[in-house]
């Protein structure tokens, strides 16, 4: 699937930037790297992870029919710590 990504308030880049910036907030010096190295291994090891999560936002954000108006705030903050980060969280730990 190939995505127009200047239909979307974020390119997939900044997406997977803001994904992991807010995955790494809550984690300080030796957690952070540990974190960050974690991160590093499972985009290595699953390189269409995130964007597989960004296909699935840029779906949702199109689709008001299916999921209502609050669709067009997908790319905020807090719906980003719902889905992407959660996910990351929950394969990372």
């Amino acid at each position: 699937m190939v995505l127009n990504e200047d239909n979307y308030p974020m390119t997939y880049k900044e997406y997977e930037k803001r994904v992991i910036e807010l995955f790494l907030q809550d984690y300080e010096g030796d957690v952070l790297e540990l974190m960050k190295q974690r991160v590093d291994d499972i985009l290595s090891e699953e390189p269409n992870f995130i964007q597989s999560l960004y296909g699935q936002d840029c779906f949702t954000y199109d689709s008001p029919h299916i999921y209502g108006e609050t669709c067009k705030k997908t790319f905020e903050d807090n719906f980003l710590r719902q889905t992407p980060v959660a996910q990351l969280r929950m394969i990372i730990g």
